[in-house]
Formats: C-alpha cells, structure tokens, sequence
C-alpha cells in the first residue's frame, strides 16, 4: 500500500459522506482544507520506481526532463528502469547540455542535479549496498497508525570493467494494518495475511539481476509497466500485484531494446456447479522498444495469458522469439493472445502526445460475428516554456471497449489476485482526466485534478455469448457517471521528513448501476515519514 501513486491497489481511504468528520476536518480546521485543495500536487507517475525510490519521484523528474528535452530519448515506455538505467539517462542528459544541445531552465537543472545526487554512486560506478528505512505515519477517517518500508540493495561489478558482469540483488518490503481492496472472489491464494494487530508484511520486490553489456537477467518479483501513458497503461500496468517471472532485457545500440518475461499468477477456482478444480495461470510476453530518434519512441508487445485443470509452464511461450498467435493457432489452444502498439512524439521540447492501443480480440475474417475487444488511449503533457517549466497541463482519454480483458475460459481472464493487469478503470468503460500541476521547488510540487468516469455494465468475469453487439451502445446497461475533482500536495526531498496529502470529492449518477441513485463523499489521504 503506497499513498504515491505506484500502485493504487490497497491505498488507504479517507472519510467518506455520510460519516462524522473527524475532529481535524471540522469546522475550525477548513481554512487549513481550503488551502490544501487549492494548492495541491501533480498527479503522480504510475510507472514504477527505481530500487530504493519509495517515494516516486525518480520516475516523475525523469518524466518531466525528457517531456522538456533535457534528457533525450530514452526507452521510458518500458518499466520498471533499474538504477543503472537511470544513471545512464543523466549522463545522456549531462552530455546533452555541455555540448549545447539543450538549455534546461532553473527547476531542470536543479532536479537533474538532484537525480545526480541520488545515483551517485552509480555514476561513479562504485560497487556496495543500500539499505534504506521509511518509517511513516499514515491516517484515515478510522485510525492513525504506523507503517513501514524498507528495502536493500547491493551491486557488484563496476561499470569500469565492462567484461564483467554486474550481479544486482534488490529486495523490498512494506509492512501495514490498514485494509486492502477485496479479491474478486475467485481467487484462491490470498495476497496479503494479517498477523498481529492486523498488520500484514508484504515483499513487494525481491529479485537477484544480473548484467553484461548487452544483456540484463532478472529472476525474482518485480512490476511490469509496459506502455506510454505516465499514469496506467491499457496493456500490461502495475495495477495489480508485482509477477514472480524470469526476464531477460537486450539493448541494440540506442536505439532498440527487447523485452521478454514469463510469470506465474495466482491460482484461481472454476466452479460450473458440475465441475471444480484449481486453476494454475501462467502469463508471458515480449516486447520491442524503437526511438526513432530523441523525439520519437515506438513499441510493440504481444502477451499470451493461459490457465486451466492440471496446466503446468508451456515452454513454447516461454521462448522470447516465437510468435504466441501463431503457436496457439498452430496448436489449436484457446489462450488469450493479446497484442499492444503504443508511440509517443515530442513536436516541440516541452510537449509530449502519446497514444496506445491493445487488441484483445479483433476480427480479420470476413463475416465474423464477434465485437472488437480492443482498449486505447490518447494523451497529452505541455510545460508552457514562458514559465519556465514549473506548470504542467496533463490530460488524457481513456476507453476499455466491453469483452476486452475477458476471455470465454474464466482462468484466461486478464487478471491477477483479483486486480486487472491493465487499466483500473475495467471493462466497458471509459475516462477523461484533466490536471493542471505546478512544481514550487525541486522537492515540493503542487496539482488540481479533474476526472469523468463512465462506467457501463459489463464486467471483466463476463463472457460473449452471441450477444447482438452492434445493437449495444457504449458503455452498456445503465452507466455509472462519476466525477472526481480535488488535488494533492508533496513534499518530497532526498533524506529528510516527506509528506504527502491529498482531498478527492467524488459524486456518482446511478451508482452501483442503479437508476437515480446518488453517491458522494470526500476522501482525504495522508502521510508522513523520515527517509533514512
């Protein structure tokens, strides 16, 4: 549970409408509220963060220099990037501006000089290890209560000895007594136990990686994040849990990178009320990253999805260089084959559009009577160069057509403990989000938000069942209409107190599907911590 924006699974919720205020949020208090929703801060990177990066705001700096130029191209649309990688992306960007390529403005050039002073040390190319402690105090309408994240990380094989491999080892835990969102019911693993006093332990990344100078190994627990959105991808997001996988990563030059991975993912249960068994599912998936040129990256991914009675690893999908569509048509397996095409441009520094689009099913022959399952998004970021980078104008659309993410074999749904592996918005739905965001200083940033969410009927457990889909308009059934405005505040330095908070007023029509019913409330998000 991060209140950052990494992972929004398990985030801790505020009071809602209907519930008694507590004694901080009454009356006395609102002027302090009122200042808090209006200078509030920028929407939070939803790539994952480096190793040791708790707070996200790695991923953020580095979003908003290649956003302006300063960086170059570099292969952002393929995460988590580890601290090797982002070391080579300062050094991109420190040569960039001695040769005169970029003039950054005052708050670029304090946060790559801040980037500098965090990977310092592999900069240097040194080896050693890390440990890093953030001890944090976080509150809800319910309860104040401590929580913890910790993480180590150690390296050796210096960058001056380029025929030896690096070795990496990284692990990161996170303990909590605040709840989590509730499983889908299928699921037959659960992802977080209470101990004691209802605090749950967690090692949410734990991996051994090793490098040489074209290839990276990674074995362990980690995020995926594949896609060009900075918030959540409509193909594979770390909305959900971090896989257990073997990954391998190979650079080209500068410009290609190639990805490939294969996961295990809970296990879940099919009950037709004549039949039940174990579902074992398994996930794997490659990946080609192209830039063009420092303006222009591209990348194309295919994923194969696959469960069932007594399945066990198929070995052909865990071949980085097959084609998964082919092998399962070959094969005559009723997988789910799903297909990813995502680019993003730079016209001018300081401008970014992006777009992505998945196909989960899509019909090439002629006389199908199956829907298009498709999701896709269009965004935009400007940091207006009149004000020197310090305001960002963030927008994006997103829809996830109905059947996309569903499969007509319940254990080949793309799921994983019960979250979707793509956009949290789900199936049949669709969103328009706006923010407007403002970086004070290089540690202290500041956003208002707006967002409008349709969501329809249709479910990510449902199957397609020769429905007259082109009678269906999108979304489907009763929509729920939900608007969301407020914002959010951060403060956050490399080694000192940190804060985090945030206010939300949500108001949904037809809640729950339900026509006339009317739902609001607020919810207020807060924490603090010391990062050793």
């Amino acid at each position: 549970m991060q209140l950052t924006g990494q992972n929004t699974h398990g985030r801790v919720e505020g009071w809602k409408g209907g519930k008694k205020a507590p004694p901080i949020f009454q009356s006395s208090n609102l002027p302090i509220l009122i200042f808090v929703f209006l200078s509030i801060l920028k929407t939070a990177s939803g790539a994952p963060n480096a190793p040791l990066n708790f707070d996200g705001w790695v991923t953020d700096a580095l979003a908003k220099l290649e956003t302006g130029g300063i960086t170059g191209g570099f292969h952002r649309q393929t995460a988590p990037l580890s601290r090797a990688e982002v070391a080579k992306v300062v050094r991109q960007a420190e040569s960039r501006i001695r040769a005169g390529t970029v003039i950054p403005s005052e708050i670029d050039r304090k946060l790559l000089e801040k980037l500098k002073r965090e990977f310092s040390r592999e900069l240097a190319g040194k080896d050693g290890k890390t440990i890093g402690f953030l001890p944090l105090l976080r509150a809800t309408e319910k309860k104040i209560a401590p929580a913890l994240e910790a993480g180590f990380h150690w390296t050796t094989g210096t960058r001056k000895q380029p025929t030896v491999p690096r070795l990496m080892f990284y692990s990161e835990f996170e303990t909590h007594n605040f709840e989590s969102r509730p499983l889908d019911g299928t699921t037959a693993e659960q992802r977080l136990e209470g101990w004691r006093g209802g605090y749950t332990g967690d090692f949410k990344r734990g991996y051994l990686q090793v490098n040489s100078t074209h290839l990276n190994l990674l074995v362990g627990r980690d995020w995926l994040f594949w896609g060009a959105s900075p918030d959540k991808t409509v193909g594979l997001s770390d909305n959900s849990p971090p896989f257990d996988q073997v990954r391998l990563t190979s650079t080209f030059g500068k410009r290609l990178k190639a990805t490939a991975f294969t996961a295990q993912l809970d296990s879940t249960w099919y009950d037709d009320g004549t039949k039940r068994y174990l579902a074992k599912r398994y996930i794997s998936g490659h990946r080609l990253d192209y830039q063009y040129n420092d303006r222009v990256e591209i990348g194309i991914a295919e994923w194969v999805l696959y469960g069932g009675d007594a399945q066990t690893l198929e070995w052909k999908y865990a071949n980085p260089i097959t084609f998964y569509y082919a092998l399962q048509y070959n094969a005559k397996a009723d997988h789910n084959v799903m297909f990813s095409f995502d680019a993003a441009i730079r016209p001018i520094d300081g401008v970014r559009l992006y777009g992505e689009w998945v196909i989960d099913d899509i019909q090439y022959v002629p006389g199908a009577n199956d829907p298009h399952a498709v999701a896709w998004l269009l965004g935009l970021t400007w940091y207006p160069e009149q004000l020197d980078h310090h305001l960002g104008i963030h927008s994006e659309y997103v829809r996830v057509n109905r059947w996309a993410y569903t499969h007509l074999v319940p254990d080949n749904q793309f799921t994983h403990f019960g979250y979707a592996i793509g956009h949290p918005i789900g199936t049949d739905s669709d969103t328009l989000r706006l923010s407007a965001s403002y970086q004070f200083t290089v540690s202290t940033e500041a956003a208002v938000r707006a967002a409008l969410t349709r969501h329809g009927e249709g479910t990510i457990a449902d199957r397609f069942y020769g429905e007259d889909f082109n009678a269906l308009p999108f979304p489907t059934g009763i929509v729920a209409r939900r608007i969301e405005i407020g914002g959010q505040f951060s403060y956050r330095p490399l080694d000192a107190w940190s804060l985090f908070l945030s206010y939300r007023w949500q108001h949904t029509q037809n809640s729950e599907h339900r026509k006339g019913k009317i739902d609001q409330g607020h919810k207020v998000k807060f924490q603090v911590g010391y990062l050793l």
